[in-house]
């Protein structure tokens, strides 16, 4: 994450004073100033005020989210790859942050200064896609007004960023296969030919080889761009993951320094959705349960109902309790638990302690009418003492 802090420098009789307010501390650079003389000159100073970008993260990588095996594989080939100007692709379902590693891997190589030009290949119309790409000179076609650069151009010297490279029609393919053979581009409408000093990153979801069989993506752009490829896994083979992940968005989308926390339950069962939507749908759910509840504990009844009914696939809690503590000791096991051996476990813990539906419920965050139905399904209405 960036922060910008803002830079004051005081003058104050002989001395000159830098003083920091970032987003959390006041520092004073010079120590052998006061603190109340640089408070007195700070209205005095406000035209002086500049901002900086000094608290910039020193690896661009921390911002990509993630303990599990898969995503330290995928990382360590970007950050080779980042030390490079060879051409990556990035392979990937939507929304398991192909745009967040290019920025990563350019910020990390040697452009780093240098622009990074990012195109959604698949976001432009087909007779515009070349204009857009290249540029244009004025009077090139109608509507052309005036010289426009294309992406290509303005990312000199800097990264070009292709995303969904599948998604373009095999005319607009070769003429990208020829910017990059030959360095080199001429706007619509121009003659002058245009040296070019870019690093090519591109990403798809699609399968390019499978494409490439059915005659809908050139062989050889594909092996241009395939260089290094990259694979980053979707979340459901990030289960690990989820956890730090849910932590992560719930401080990043809460205002006002609230505090929120979220129950077990809530934790199991975003853990064991499917996630088809990837990081992008889970951090849309967090943003919308953190709009739409008003409690400061997330309970399960805050979850999504096609979240919370989901049940395809077991969970090892032990692992989730290592980034989740407070989980029941009950659970500090070896053993794999499905997540209707848990939620029975949970409602019988409830009702032995409770002996009653309702106040099962409303210790659990649910409705007394689903507790008495959970315990009829599981067999644990002996322990009800009373209604």
């Amino acid at each position: 994450m960036y922060h910008y802090s803002l830079l004051l420098k005081i003058d104050v009789i002989n001395y000159d004073y830098v003083l920091i307010l970032s987003k959390f501390n006041l520092n004073i650079v010079n120590v052998n100033s006061r603190k109340g003389d640089i408070m007195k000159k700070i209205n005095e100073s406000l035209n002086k005020v500049v901002y900086i970008n000094d608290f910039e993260e020193s690896d661009p990588f921390k911002k990509i989210i993630g303990n599990s095996k898969t995503l330290k594989e995928s990382l360590y080939i970007a950050k080779k790859a980042s030390k490079s100007d060879s051409s990556v692709i990035i392979y990937g379902e939507s929304g398991t942050g192909k745009e967040l590693l290019a920025e990563a891997i350019h910020l990390s190589s040697k452009r780093k200064d240098k622009p990074l030009i990012k195109v959604n290949c698949a976001s432009i119309p087909d007779n515009l896609i070349e204009s857009e790409l290249f540029g244009h000179e004025k009077g090139a076609f109608t509507g052309a007004i005036k010289r426009k650069l294309g992406k290509f151009e303005l990312a000199q010297n800097g990264t070009i960023f292709l995303d969904e490279i599948g998604e373009m029609d095999k005319n607009i393919q070769a003429k990208i296969l020829r910017a990059i053979q030959n360095k080199e581009i001429q706007r619509v409408g121009g003659e002058e030919t245009i040296k070019l000093n870019i690093r090519i990153i591109s990403a798809t979801n699609k399968n390019l080889e499978e494409m490439i069989k059915k005659n809908e993506f050139r062989e050889d752009l594909f092996y241009r761009l395939n260089v290094i490829p990259i694979e980053l896994p979707p979340l459901r083979d990030r289960k690990d993951d989820i956890t730090l992940l849910i932590k992560h968005f719930l401080n990043k989308k809460l205002e006002n320094n609230e505090i929120k926390n979220i129950s077990d339950e809530a934790l199991i069962a975003l853990c064991n959705y499917k996630w088809n939507g990837n990081i992008r749908e889970l951090e849309n759910i967090i943003e919308r349960i953190l709009v739409l509840s008003e409690k400061t504990l997330i309970g399960i009844e805050d979850i999504p109902y096609f979240i919370r009914n989901y049940n395809n696939c077991n969970i090892k809690l032990k692992e989730i309790t290592n980034v989740e503590d407070n989980l029941p000791k009950i659970f500090n096991d070896e053993k794999i638990y499905t997540l209707k051996e848990y939620e029975k476990l949970i409602i019988e813990k409830a009702l032995k302690k409770y002996g009653s539906y309702n106040k099962a419920g409303k210790a659990l965050g649910i409705t007394h009418r689903t507790v008495s139905l959970k315990a009829k399904e599981y067999g644990l209405e002996k322990l009800i003492l009373w209604k």
